[in-house]
């Protein structure tokens, strides 16, 4: 079920108000001998006389009595008076009272404090109290803050009936001046007293601005954050242990790809049987695109997700009916690229969300279990403790630390327990980092099939070894592969495999997850955008950020003016999962620009190089080719010209097409035989490749991958070539139709992908792949890659 209907339209004729932007929802619990026989919905924005942040407005509601279905018409709950700038109304409910309580910011008083004041309704927004004013909780501020603003959306409520408001705050200057922090106003008596919690440390590199707050299932709470001010960014968060009292100093959150820096909604949609937590963006480097993701693990990671409006979008909040309904309320449509035309409802259910993957009646079908890497059971290859760190950002409140003395090889070993024998799906949060190392994670000494990840962070790769470059810091979840896995102990082991795309080999593990059951996960991509800090890079030549022309890609892009000198910029795209990716381009729609636009990919497998005319073809994703890519940061995009030419540097991105499936790794298995590991002969991929003399088929190997979708994949394979080779490996393919043999002359064409063909592959079974010594001389098992062939334009 998905239905949406306008609620104001700057359009309208008959009204006072040039914009309507900045929204809030609030659900009054209705049935079950409640005063309501029906949910009582109120939703709030701001009825601007002009199209800016800082003029009058009224601030304005539009109810609803029967969940959302139809609407009252709009009144003013907070109007104009005075000159007075009101702004960003949000309320919090009380389910337990079934009061709505709306906080809302005015312009400074005389000593230039922002003003913060709050109404109360006991009969779900028919009539409101008088505004009292709460701005004398904020006097003493050491930041310079003149801004006490409720954050946009909505306010939420504790498990133990506190009431919680975050409150945004930030001074006059820009920049790093502007002093982005955030604190909560909290109840404890149903918000007949309101008290502030202690800022959350306030540093400039990473600027919290707009935001929102839910609570775990340990009790924590959350806040994510809208990044500063303005362009492609990730989200920020801390983390508080009481209730929203103190919180620990802010980090990145890559649980999503980065973003237009822009409010956001969150709701926790469900706890308990099924923890359930809700997000809505306009996921994109512009505001447009919005989009609703999932998350199975309280917002460490988003399994699935679908786009609402492909168009402009705004700000959103999201809301949760008592029938399971979710609610979501953003801004959409029109040419203003800061402000919507419309705030729009959109009324739909979780199997709509979730494309059937997921309904209140079914649950998702997932079985989810977690392991503490911050453990003094954790042992070293150089024999020195591990670090046990307090993290507030760690889940569990602690993570794994280790410097790796011993160097590439070095390794940190955790125990874990397993209850049931199955195979999980192996995922693992890492804590992200200027100090870290490329790590490869293997269980029980088998490597995983996605198992290789650089997550070294920056806020800004102009000086990769210069330490005073600013540091980011965060979290991020990785999926790694497959592990069949029996009742009992096991070990998982984190290798430095090599040093980090920065330099470094650090080591830092928080959580280990194994997943059974369910959907396969969204397939990922991920766009590195010129203005997005960690993801570009002016490597040569001067570069000019251009913004607002028809074309580019998000807000802006940068170009070369030809000149004498040769010029290059680096895309470095944050890689959600080891696999083979798609990748694109995109410039604008400019016939100015070079015809030979050089962009070298650094990829897993080497590098390579290709030559595009961007004169042609631009404000559109150009495909420049498809390469395997590591988890991370450690691959690279670049776009060079030489002198006398016009270039630019606007996106990249990366649509995850498939997996390589090495014999090293937890994807591949002996059935039958032996069969020796070597590295005689150069050319082979990874760490390795396996030889078996030619035989009679009694000896075998298998490859196994899932795949995401029904579709048409395929099949390729790498091995070494030699004069001893079998002229003839056969290869098996099983796939949707039966079983293809495809005997292959591995005397030639080795160190290279080589086709066997395209199958249809179904997400109900694994994609087989199977070698046996049924041959004339002897057989080489290395690498094999499944990819979709039909890749979707993005």
């Amino acid at each position: 079920m998905f239905e949406e209907a306008e609620l104001w339209d700057s359009a309208d004729a008959g009204d006072a108000y040039a914009s309507f932007h900045v929204q809030g929802l609030a659900v009054v619990p209705g049935g079950d001998g409640r005063e309501f026989s029906s949910d009582v919905v109120l939703t709030f924005t701001e009825g601007r006389f002009t199209a800016s942040d800082g003029e009058e407005k009224d601030l304005l509601v539009r109810r609803s009595a029967d969940a959302g279905r139809t609407w009252s018409v709009s009144e003013r709950v907070v109007p104009a008076q005075d000159g007075q700038s009101w702004g960003n109304p949000t309320p919090v409910v009380d389910e337990r009272t079934g009061s709505v309580f709306l906080f809302y910011k005015g312009s400074a008083d005389a000593s230039g404090a922002g003003r913060l004041f709050v109404k109360r309704s006991d009969d779900a927004g028919l009539t409101w109290s008088a505004g009292a004013e709460l701005t004398a909780l904020f006097a003493g501020d050491p930041h310079g803050w003149t801004r006490n603003s409720p954050t946009p959306g909505h306010g939420i409520q504790l498990r133990d009936g506190r009431l919680l408001m975050p409150i945004t705050h930030r001074a006059p200057g820009d920049g790093a001046d502007a002093n982005y922090g955030f604190d909560m106003l909290y109840s404890d008596d149903h918000g007949a007293t309101w008290q502030r919690g202690e800022p959350a440390p306030v540093d400039a590199g990473y600027p919290v601005n707009e935001s929102r707050v839910y609570e775990r299932s340990d009790g924590s709470v959350v806040l994510n954050g809208r990044w500063g001010a303005g362009g492609t960014r990730y989200r920020v968060t801390s983390t508080s242990a009481d209730g929203g009292e103190t919180w620990s100093a802010p980090v990145i959150d890559g649980a999503v790809r980065p973003f237009v820096s822009v409010d956001a909604g969150m709701l926790r949609y469900s706890e308990g049987a099924v923890d359930r937590l809700l997000f809505s963006r306009p996921d994109s480097s512009a505001r447009e695109n919005m989009t609703v993701s999932i998350s199975y693990d309280e917002g460490a990671s988003y399994r699935y997700g679908r786009v609402v409006n492909t168009g402009p979008s705004y700000y959103s909040d999201l809301a949760r009916l008592s029938d399971g309904t979710v609610l979501l309320v953003y801004g959409r449509d029109g040419d203003d690229a800061g402000y919507p035309e419309r705030i729009a409802v959109a009324r739909f259910d979780l199997e709509w969300l979730t494309r059937g993957r997921d309904s209140l009646a079914t649950g998702p079908g997932l079985s989810q279990y977690d392991y503490e890497m911050g453990t003094a059971d954790a042992r070293t290859g150089s024999g020195s403790a591990p670090s046990v760190v307090a993290d507030g950002n760690a889940l569990g409140g602690k993570r794994l630390g280790y410097t790796a003395p011993g160097g590439v090889g070095d390794y940190v070993d955790v125990p874990f327990e397993v209850a049931r024998a199955d195979t999980y799906e192996v995922a693992v949060r890492l804590h992200r980092h200027r100090y870290r190392g490329l790590l490869r994670t293997s269980v029980d000494g088998e490597n995983l099939s996605q198992g290789l990840v650089d997550p070294t962070v920056l806020n800004d790769t102009a000086a990769l070894d210069d330490d005073s470059v600013a540091v980011g810091e965060g979290y991020q979840v990785y999926r790694l592969g497959a592990a069949s896995l029996a009742a009992g102990r096991h070990t998982v082991r984190f290798t430095l495999a090599a040093l980090g795309y920065g330099g470094d080999k650090g080591i830092g593990v928080d959580e280990l997850t194994l997943t059974t059951g369910g959907a396969a996960p969204d397939v990922p991509d991920a766009i590195a955008d010129n203005d997005l800090a960690p993801a570009y890079e002016a490597v040569s030549g001067a570069w000019t950020r251009v913004a607002g022309t028809a074309g580019n890609h998000g807000q802006s892009y940068h170009r070369h003016i030809a000149s004498t000198a040769t010029a290059e910029a680096r895309f470095r795209p944050d890689v959600p999962v080891d696999g083979v990716y798609a990748v694109y381009t995109w410039y604008p729609d400019d016939p100015a620009l070079t015809s030979r636009a050089s962009y070298t990919v650094r990829h897993a497998e080497g590098t390579s190089t290709v030559t595009v005319d961007q004169g042609s073809g631009g404000g559109a994703w150009v495909r420049l080719g498809d390469y395997a890519f590591r988890a991370g940061g450690g691959g690279s995009v670049s776009v060079s010209a030489g002198a006398g030419e016009d270039i630019a540097a606007d996106a990249i991105r990366l649509v995850h097409k498939g997996t390589v499936l090495d014999n090293d790794t937890t994807a591949y298995a002996t059935v039958t035989g032996e069969w020796n590991p070597a590295t005689g002969v150069t050319g082979y991929y990874g760490l390795n490749y396996r030889t078996r003399p030619a035989g009679t088929g009694t000896a075998s190997v298998r490859w196994q991958t899932d795949v995401p979708a029904d579709g048409l994949y395929q099949v390729a394979v790498w091995y070494t070539a030699a004069a001893n080779r079998a002229t003839n490996a056969p290869f098996t393919v099983h796939h949707a139709g039966g079983s293809t043999v495809v005997r292959v002359d591995q005397r030639s064409r080795g160190g290279q992908w080589v086709t066997l063909g395209s199958y249809r592959l179904t997400p109900d079974r694994p994609a087989v792949i199977e070698l046996s010594d049924d041959a004339d001389g002897y057989v080489v098992a290395d690498a094999v890659r499944v990819t979709g062939q039909l890749v979707p334009t993005p």
